[in-house]
């Protein structure tokens, strides 16, 4: 089982939701004030934590004030005051990271570049708390495995900087688009471009038919109250439980990569803990060969292997499709041949028939150490087992 923290967006979510919920369920509020309060830049803040009630639910609720600003910050400033703080490195690379996300989804809005960014309502002393806060909450909670439900999202039009714009805005569908999300009726903004950076940085989609057995359940309150379905971000800890008779199939065409490359990602995806892995030749448009990648990996690994395919590949995306497996019961065994000892693997076929099959890395160490072909000592560890 893998210690897991989902959210719910039933009602969206913002980056002070979002402190407020991962506090309610057992991040530590004092080690997140102390943390994000010690960057000088943040000194003036005040932050304060108190139980609130919205509608049905008890929550938590944390008020962040800042001294009036009247200039703004771009995003090269907002990396550097990161960068340049106390905090552990984890913490400093994820809220990096969320920034950056923010800065590429303003600059594709605005058709601009990522360094020509000057934030405004994202860029304030509230947002930056908000996010790097909710990096430390996530450090404090152990890093667990995070996935979010769809994301509710609201309609209408509000007024920015810029003017006004649609709900959601522009830069909140930009950061989502990735995410399921859920178009409700609600005329107002339910999700808020930070609490978007958030989920894009941090969140991954919690997967169709997915166990999870929750543990301690928290609601993080916004600033609205309101009279129809209450303005909280619900959080949940626990385990994600994993079916072992379960695999994902992530799959990939690629048409445009360095044939070079392929031996490495096969390598590092076998490092990485995948079951199997293999390429298949396919014609792709316009009548290109290409290679499509198939990978079989655990459920717990999907997204960490995802990640690695968008990483080190050319691949714009992956398929990954769940899948159940029937397998035989096997164990490790080794046996005494005239060359050496060899590691078989034992499987046992229905009605009790057991069979082996010699393992290639310790047969071709004895190959080597004996000075005999691969194919003798194949055959060795096989006329040894049936002595057995």
């Amino acid at each position: 089982m893998t210690k897991t923290l989902l959210i719910d967006p039933f009602s969206g979510a913002s980056g002070d939701m979002f402190l407020a919920a991962l506090v309610d369920v057992g991040a530590s509020f004092e080690t997140i004030r102390s943390s994000v309060l010690g960057i000088p830049e943040l000194g003036s803040v005040r932050a304060e934590v108190r139980k609130v009630t919205r509608g049905v639910f008890a929550a938590t609720r944390i008020e962040v004030s800042c001294p009036e600003e009247h200039h703004h910050r771009s995003i090269s400033k907002i990396r550097k005051i990161i960068e340049d703080s106390g905090l552990s490195a984890s913490v400093k690379a994820g809220a990096i990271g969320t920034f950056d996300l923010l800065a590429d989804a303003e600059a594709k809005v605005h058709g601009s570049d990522r360094e020509e960014v000057h934030f405004h309502e994202v860029g304030a002393l509230d947002a930056m708390f908000d996010i790097i806060g909710a990096h430390v909450a996530l450090e404090t909670l152990g890093d667990p495995l995070c996935l979010t439900r769809p994301v509710s999202l609201g309609t209408g039009t509000t007024t920015c900087q810029h003017g006004e714009i649609p709900i959601p805005a522009p830069a909140t569908i930009e950061l989502l688009s990735k995410h399921k999300v859920r178009f409700t009726e609600r005329m107002e903004e339910l999700v808020t471009p930070t609490g978007a950076a958030i989920i894009a940085a941090v969140f991954k989609p919690l997967g169709p038919d997915a166990l999870f057995v929750p543990e301690r359940v928290g609601y993080g309150a916004g600033t609205r109250e309101n009279d129809g379905l209450p303005n909280v971000l619900r959080a949940m800890t626990g385990t994600l439980e994993e079916n072992p008779g379960r695999v994902c199939i992530v799959t990939s065409t690629i048409d445009d990569m360095n044939p070079e490359v392929y031996g490495y990602v096969m390598d590092r995806l076998f490092a990485e803990g995948c079951l199997d892995v293999y390429y298949n030749p396919v014609m792709m448009k316009k009548n290109r060969p290409g290679v499509e990648i198939t990978v079989i990996t655990e459920e717990k690994d999907v997204y960490r292997i995802t990640d690695f395919l968008m990483t080190h590949t050319t691949t714009l995306g992956v398929r990954v499709d769940r899948e159940e497996r029937v397998e035989l019961r096997r164990h490790q065994d080794t046996v005494e041949t005239s060359y050496g000892t060899v590691n078989v693997k034992v499987a046992e076929r229905p009605g009790g028939v057991e069979t082996i099959s010699p393992e290639f890395e310790s047969c071709k160490t004895v190959a080597e150490s004996a000075g005999v072909s691969l194919i003798e000592v194949y055959e060795a560890a096989k006329r040894a087992w049936k002595k057995c």
